[in-house]
């Protein structure tokens, strides 16, 4: 511990963060920073730079908005359409809220607010991810994986990634199309994914030479630049793709899928927005909340407010023709 503590002072000797730029100047002069969380949840590490308030420092103090690099992590840097993991760093007396943590190259960034004590470069820390957060990225993750697969399968096998967007709450996926996917087609995606959630299959995640996974069939996402050596993320049977991305073990973790709309963002481009996992949920819960005020405001049951809506829409209909009717006969009268 020692050893790693004059380690990290060297290494911070030669870092100056500045507000402007910082992110490039970390990347320019730190060490690559260790990612853990592949493993575990919580590692120990170093504090080897520190940004206070947007300016360079040796310490922070409670109340201090800081930037931080550490040697070593277990938060996952925001990259591949997936945000950063939230979370805490807690030390001798110290405790600080991770917001965000952000990547340039091999450079994690850790954004967030000291909530109680100080924390000063060259101290050692236990870094915390949120669980529940991790879980809702990696099942929504996944998901993403088994939607390009559906795509694949029920619309075009041609069809291929042209973005991505994995959040704690929702996904966003991108994909080249030439026309809309018809409703049909998104019920029968939908049936299939959450027929692979439960089909509980286990994910086998393997670093292989590039060549290796290209050949065994993985899907990369086209203009993406690789390493030589790459990490494969395989639900069997279903997708096989290039990413470094975390994940659940088994698609049975995801629960449920559910897509929330799909259209077209640009020429030939169309974006599916979707949830799952425990985000579901909380999507269920509030389209059965309108459901609830629209059965209230019409004295209708949940079955009947359609019918009750195009009823109130004929009427209103016949009450403005003879509205309109009406202000004729008037005018003529007048």
């Amino acid at each position: 511990m020692e050893a790693q503590r004059q380690r990290a002072k060297a290494a911070a000797v030669s870092i100056d963060l500045t507000l402007q730029g910082a992110i490039d100047q970390i990347t320019a002069a730190a060490a690559a920073t260790a990612f853990k969380g592949y493993e575990a949840l919580e590692h120990p590490s170093c504090v080897l730079a520190l940004v206070v308030n947007g300016e360079p420092a040796e310490r922070a103090g409670a109340g201090d908005a800081v930037q931080l690099v550490l040697d070593s992590t277990p938060f996952y840097g925001e990259g591949g359409g997936q945000v950063g993991d939230r979370g805490v760093l807690s030390g001798d007396g110290v405790i600080v809220a991770i917001e965000g943590v952000s990547r340039n190259r091999s450079v994690f960034v850790h954004s967030g607010r000291i909530e109680r004590g100080s924390l000063a470069i060259g101290e050692l820390v236990k870094a915390q991810v949120d669980r529940a957060c991790r879980r809702r990225a990696q099942a929504n993750h996944t998901a993403t994986h088994l939607l390009q697969a559906a795509l694949k399968q029920v619309v075009d096998p041609g069809i291929g990634q042209a973005g991505s967007l994995v959040t704690f709450d929702r996904l966003r996926f991108d994909f080249h199309c030439p026309r809309a996917v018809a409703p049909a087609e998104l019920e029968q995606i939908e049936a299939l994914i959450n027929g692979w959630i439960a089909d509980a299959h286990t994910l086998e995640v393997q670093e292989m030479a590039i060549e290796q996974a290209k050949a065994a069939g993985a899907v990369a996402m086209f203009g993406e630049k690789y390493a030589d050596v790459v990490r494969v993320v395989d639900v069997p049977g279903v997708s096989m793709e290039l990413c470094g991305g975390t994940h659940v073990a088994n698609t049975a973790e995801i629960g449920l899928f559910k897509i929330v709309s799909e259209g077209g963002v640009a020429a030939g481009i169309r974006r599916i927005e979707a949830v799952a996992g425990p985000a579901v949920l909380a999507y269920l819960n509030e389209r059965e909340a309108v459901v609830k005020q629209l059965g209230e405001r019409f004295k209708a049951q949940p079955g009947e407010i359609v019918e009750r809506v195009v009823a109130l829409a004929d009427e209103l209909k016949a009450t403005q023709k003879a509205l309109a009717a009406a202000r004729g006969e008037l005018a003529l009268a007048k």
